[in-house]
This record gives structure tokens, sequence and C-alpha cells, in this order.
């Protein structure tokens, strides 16, 4: 099987310009790797055909880079979920923090929204912050604490019960 068959078979292509050589290339599926088996017996040599044992092994692979896939995205949705959740317990702290391009930012968190992937932070000013570019988070001033308990006062054994 030639190269260019193989190409074709997988739908990219190759060119090779005045600059050097350059790809056009897709991210391959199972579906792609079944085509490209596919095509690989219909142009296999007749005198020496594929072993069986050779098509169980592709075929394994094939179902190993799919289990792999599916792992792969459900590990970025498990972590995009649990940095919301880290990020949304910001909400009503100052964060200071850098801008995209370098400023300093600081600001109280009023909400967080996730933006091409990565997650950014409301700010009260109307700005937003990426996450990842926060470098301190403090008790907002006046606001109180999760518990109803306002920011300063203490409660200690039997004066909390």
């Amino acid at each position: 099987m030639t190269t260019g068959a193989l190409a074709n078979a997988l739908g990219s292509s190759t060119s090779t310009g005045a600059t050097g050589s350059t790809s056009t290339k897709k991210n391959l599926t199972a579906n792609d790797f079944i085509q490209m088996m596919l095509t690989q017996l219909q142009n296999q040599d007749p005198t020496e055909p594929t072993k069986s044992s050779d098509l169980l092994a592709q075929m394994s692979q094939i179902g190993s880079l799919q289990a792999s896939t599916d792992l792969q995205t459900s590990l970025k949705t498990l972590t995009l979920q649990n940095s919301l959740s880290s990020a949304g317990s910001m909400i009503g702290k100052t964060v200071t923090g850098k801008d995209d391009n370098g400023a300093d930012m600081k600001g109280i968190v009023t909400g967080v929204k996730v933006v091409d992937g990565s997650l950014s932070l409301n700010l009260d000013s109307g700005q937003s912050m990426s996450m990842s570019n926060v470098l301190s988070i403090t008790q907002t001033v006046g606001a109180g604490a999760t518990n109803g308990t306002p920011t300063g006062t203490t409660t200690t054994g039997a004066a909390a019960a």
C-alpha cells in the first residue's frame, strides 16, 4: 500500500512548496483506523495475506485508542468541573493578579465563567481575570463568613453553642 493511498483513505494531504513541506492533518478517530484497516485489506498482497492474529491485534489497538480517548475526555470534563467548583468558592472574595497584558488587577469576584475551556473570574469592576493569573485571594473586608458570622468576630466553645 502506498503512502498516497493511505493519505487518501484518511483524508489528509501533504504538499511541498518553495519553503518546504507543509502538512494538513486532522485528528484521527477509531473510524479512521477502521477505514485504514479496510483499505489495507483491499490492497494486500494475495500471495501473502494478512494473518488473522494481526487483524485481531489491530482491532484491539483500535479499542484501546477509543477507550483512551473516552477516558481523556472524561478527565478533562472532571477537571473543569472541579476547577469551576473551586473558582465558585471565590465569589465574594477579593482577588489580586494580572490581566492578560501583565497589568495589575484587583477586585471582588462576582461570578465565574468558562471561556474557551479555561476559567475566568468576573470582577466587580466589570473586568475579567483568568483563573491562572490570580496571585492572591483574601476575604473581602466587611463581608460575612460563610457561616453568617461577621468578619472579625470569633466564636468558640460554649459561646458558639
